[in-house]
């Protein structure tokens, strides 16, 4: 009877499993390939995940620090992007000839740069952009880049000269990049109706061209002409992914979308806007007190 006890017992322990189940198994090792392919579907969260531990398993491999770096940053707030200039400089570091490398790491030094007011991001930002053209004249995110440094920094740094060499080289290789990166010599001269025709001539060719569609709604915004197609334009940027570091970020659209509500004379849905500003960029100083300043 013991015996038969003994064997009932153990036949109920083995249906009923393990008293103490076995850990999760570990993450399988990611690929790199399967995790840039997070990465361009948006899915940063699980792309930062799968090339942290591609990272840590293989630290020398310049382009999973490069979409690591890329990933980070795309969070926009300050220890984020901190954290990403350190896997994107460490990219540039192992391949030091990879142009697109240079000019990603150069775009987020700047990008650093503007909100931190850190005069050695801007430095280390713009040395990166340079070497990045001395590999490749024609890698256009790079003069963008360079376009927008030499024509936003004080001087020293800043140069109007170098801006519009740098404006010429882009008009030989991509006409309609350089008309949309004029407006705002037209928009400094307030001259409206020009900075319009000039979006309005891109556009017409690419609906759908970022820049172009954030300078139509920054020149309503400005100007308090064209509001509602100035409105569209930036709701339609919030569609799309900014196309370089250089380029406004969606912070600064909904910057822009708060100040064209406000002309529009709708406070509740600036106030939105500023807050939505805020949220993806803590630090838009613009949106912080135009959200202090409504009553």
């Amino acid at each position: 009877m013991k015996a038969k006890s003994a064997r009932y017992c153990a036949v109920l322990l083995l249906l009923a499993g393990p008293l103490f189940p076995a850990a999760a198994p570990a993450p399988a090792p990611a690929t790199l390939p399967a995790a840039i392919e997070l990465f361009t579907a948006r899915r940063y969260p699980e792309a930062r995940d799968a090339l942290a531990r591609l990272v840590a398993a293989e630290p020398d491999n310049a382009a999973a620090h490069h979409y690591l770096g890329r990933t980070l940053t795309v969070r926009h707030d300050l220890p984020a992007i901190e954290e990403g200039l350190r896997h994107l400089a460490r990219a540039a570091e192992l391949e030091p000839r990879n142009a697109v490398y240079l000019g990603i790491y150069g775009g987020a030094s700047l990008q650093h740069a503007g909100r931190t007011n850190s005069l050695l991001a801007a430095t280390r930002g713009r040395e990166a952009m340079e070497k990045a053209l001395a590999l490749d004249p024609d890698y256009l995110d790079a003069r963008e880049g360079l376009f927008q440094f030499y024509q936003r920094a004080p001087w020293p740094l800043g140069s109007s000269a170098k801006a519009a060499a740098q404006l010429e080289e882009i008009r030989r290789r991509d006409p309609d990049l350089a008309t949309v990166l004029s407006v705002g010599v037209r928009l400094n001269a307030r001259d409206y109706a020009g900075a319009f025709r000039l979006c309005d001539e891109v556009l017409a060719r690419q609906p759908a061209n970022y820049t172009a569609l954030y300078h139509y709604g920054r020149c309503a915004s400005i100007s308090g002409q064209n509001l509602e197609r100035g409105l569209a334009c930036l709701q339609q940027c919030l569609t799309l992914e900014p196309p370089t570091p250089a380029a406004p970020s969606h912070s600064h659209v909904w910057y822009r979308i708060g100040v064209v509500q406000e002309r529009r004379q709708q406070p509740e849905e600036a106030r939105a806007a500023y807050r939505a500003a805020l949220e993806r960029d803590p630090h838009n100083r613009q949106a912080s007190e135009a959200l202090a300043r409504l009553p």
